[in-house]
């Protein structure tokens, strides 16, 4: 099969399988990342906390993160023995009951916890773990282009989640927030009990086959009992010998990194520099709006090039939008270059990351891989917000200015990237 083809005929069960991604990202990015231009301020107000509140919430995040290493570890290693569409009904059915207890209770250091349990499960189960599995195991040629379909969920959800969440307070005030998450919440069950008869861990148990190669089913599981093997071989001593996965997991972190700064805190940004709230809103869902392109793009030039070469022109792409974001002076034609710039690159870390790790090891040596590489990953990608909650939402151009030299350290890591799958 030609790597190189950019064609996106992935067949009936293959486009299921990426929109059941795309959700799951979608999910992942609501929990995680982009509520944080939102809920900080609202619930502050709501529950009549300290302004500090919001600073500490960010720092709660980034330290929910590194708790994260600890999950997406646990849940590689359960990933691999039970298969993704368990962990997905496990992982979707917690994140519900976080987001209901997040909604109600009134004592912050509880609601502090429960950020920590919210980035902890949703940055592991429904970004790190289940959707990059499924896109690697379903389409190992073809996942550059597959997963720049379904991470399209990451910017949707910055287009969306907090439109939707500013309507649910326009229409009750700030008790609005609450109810957004208490809403969240039943809408993780149902993915939870959707997940059980949707998700499948591999195409050939529904007679599919990889990339939808035309071979017979034989061919396939012959093929995957062989892979399977090989995989075996990728013990954690052996990976952690390996290069690339400090490569991976370090280099494309950072970069990663640099996307969490950007987004998280993008509407304080262009507050800053006297934009109206509304409108910086507006040019939130207008980045999102462009990183769903991007996501696509991204993909496409991983397909048709590489991923190492994809993912250095994103570093790149992204030291010019920190440069536009430091040097900000919140005039409409800066704001629109700065939504165009940081809205491409939302959706093309997401896609970068795990086929940079399938390239590197593998169809299901991804599963082993993974549970290496997506700790190192989430530990580093989360220190973005202990960055910005130590510097403050204050000297957002500080944060941007240490986020450009580690994503410039990014990119050198990368272009050292062998890759064995291409």
């Amino acid at each position: 099969m030609n790597t190189n083809d950019t064609k996106s005929n992935f067949g009936k069960w293959g486009w299921s399988m990426i929109l059941y991604c795309a959700l799951s990202y979608y999910l992942a990015a609501a929990l995680s990342t982009d509520t944080l231009n939102f809920f900080p301020s609202i619930f502050t107000e709501l529950r009549g906390w300290d302004a500090s509140a919001v600073d500490t919430m960010n720092t709660m995040a980034g330290v929910g993160g590194w708790f994260g290493v600890i999950a997406a570890f646990a849940f590689s290693i359960l990933a691999a023995k039970m298969g993704s569409r368990v962990i997905s009904v496990i992982g979707n059915i917690l994140a519900g009951i976080i987001c209901i207890l997040f909604a109600t209770t009134q004592n912050f250091t509880f609601f502090l916890i429960l950020i920590v349990l919210m980035v902890f499960v949703s940055g592991s189960v429904q970004l790190s773990v289940v959707p990059n599995n499924l896109m690697n195991i379903w389409f190992p040629k073809k996942k550059g282009l597959a997963l720049g379909w379904a991470s399209m969920g990451l910017p949707l959800c910055t287009a969306t989640i907090v439109l939707v969440m500013n309507a649910f307070v326009n229409a009750q005030g700030p008790k609005g927030i609450s109810t957004f998450y208490i809403a969240f919440g039943i809408v993780c069950f149902v993915f939870a009990a959707v997940s059980w008869f949707w998700c499948k861990n591999t195409p050939e148990e529904v007679g599919c086959t990889p990339d939808n190669q035309p071979i017979d089913l034989a061919a396939a599981n012959r093929l995957r009992v062989e892979q399977e093997e090989a995989a075996k071989k990728l013990t954690s001593a052996v990976l952690l010998k390996n290069r690339n996965t400090w490569l991976i997991g370090l280099g494309m972190g950072f970069m990663w990194m640099t996307t969490i700064g950007l987004v998280s805190n993008f509407v304080t940004r262009l507050c800053q520099t006297g934009v109206e709230p509304g409108f910086a809103v507006q040019m939130l869902t207008v980045a999102a709006i462009c990183g769903i392109v991007g996501s696509y793009i991204w993909g496409w030039l991983d397909q048709r090039f590489s991923t190492r070469t994809a993912s250095v022109l994103y570093g790149i792409w992204y030291l010019i939008a920190l440069l536009i974001m430091i040097f900000m002076n919140g005039t409409t034609p800066m704001v629109i270059l700065a939504a165009f710039f940081v809205g491409v690159g939302i959706g093309g870390i997401g896609n970068l990351i795990p086929s940079m790790i399938g390239t590197c090891f593998g169809r299901f040596g991804f599963i082993q891989a993974n549970k290496i590489i997506s700790p190192i990953n989430t530990a580093v990608r989360c220190s973005a917000l202990i960055i910005i909650g130590i510097i403050g939402t204050a000297n957002l151009p500080t944060a941007y200015g240490v986020f450009l030299a580690f994503d410039l350290i990014g990119i050198l890591m990368v272009l050292f990237v062998k890759p064995t799958q291409e």
